[in-house]
């Protein structure tokens, strides 16, 4: 399975903070946005990585993250030219970078825990295609699951305005070679945008997705707005300083899964040396080492 970041969008929730620069290099605590979503890929043991994004933006993601290599990873990138929604940046990667089976992430996604991602060491991801989502106390903004009376899912609603149900579909789905045939046969909606629900609902209707629930042992976040930029950044503020680990590292999960190196990481931390996250990273070889 190969992986797709969502690494556009113009980021409107988060103006004037994006009027200068994309949204996913926003600091959460002491590490940009787009690190937590490349970690989700790392994590699925995903290497063959394409980040969709802006043509004013790949200069400086590519400065930051490069080719993958730093990561043990290879890293494409591909250009959507305007912000047509989430299914037409979705089709602009596989178009120049064909795969058969995918993981997308969306570049604002924070996901903490150990149990789903557990599951990728076995088949359970291996077959069918997978939307997940998670229980939410204001379900409010979100796209919404909605079950029929056997707990079978019946269709996926866009920010519905009367409560159906407080199970949301976070930022992460995956998808087959069927993608790009559903998205020939939508059209935009009243947004002026494809609709990833549209593509949801087109595999459900000939049942070819699954809804998976995260459950009770994962953090899920969305970074897309203000205050959820300061609860990311506290979540993990909190759990690094008491537990003196670091969360959704890139490089310590490019570490664990013995794609990199002691010596890369030492390399690493010898050009960034002054930096905490760097101080975290050198602590890691010493425990490890």
């Amino acid at each position: 399975m190969e992986g797709i970041i969502l690494g556009g969008g113009s980021g409107k929730r988060l103006s004037p903070l994006t009027l200068s620069t994309n949204k996913h290099f926003l600091p959460i605590f002491d590490k940009p946005m787009i690190y937590y979503s490349l970690s989700i890929l790392l994590l699925a043991k995903i290497r063959k990585i394409t980040l969709i994004c802006d043509e004013d933006s790949k200069e400086t993601y590519f400065k930051l993250l490069g080719n993958g290599e730093e990561f043990g990873i290879e890293l494409n990138y591909s250009i959507q030219e305007s912000p047509d929604g989430l299914p037409h940046a979705i089709a602009t990667g596989l178009k120049q970078f064909p795969m058969n089976r995918f993981m997308v992430v969306l570049g604002d996604n924070f996901l903490y825990g150990r149990e789903f991602f557990n599951k990728f060491d076995g088949s359970f991801f291996e077959k069918n295609n997978f939307i997940f989502y998670q229980k939410l106390k204001d379900p409010t903004g979100f796209g919404v699951l909605e079950f029929d009376e056997k707990g079978s899912l019946k269709r996926v609603l866009e920010k519905p305005n009367e409560y159906v149900s407080n199970d949301v579909v976070i930022g992460i789905y995956i998808f087959d070679e069927n993608f790009l045939n559903y998205y020939k046969k939508i059209n935009k909606s009243e947004r002026g945008e494809y609709e990833i629900i549209d593509i949801i609902n087109s595999y459900l209707n000939d049942n070819l997705i699954t809804a998976f629930n995260l459950g009770r042992g994962m953090t899920w976040l969305d970074m897309g707005s203000y205050d959820s930029l300061i609860t990311a950044s506290n979540y993990v503020k909190t759990l690094q300083e008491k537990q003196d680990i670091l969360i959704n590292s890139p490089h310590e999960i490019a570490f664990r899964n013995n794609w990199i190196s002691i010596n890369d990481i030492k390399s690493i931390i010898k050009k960034n040396n002054d930096s905490q996250y760097y101080y975290e990273l050198s602590k890691l070889i010493n425990i490890t080492g």
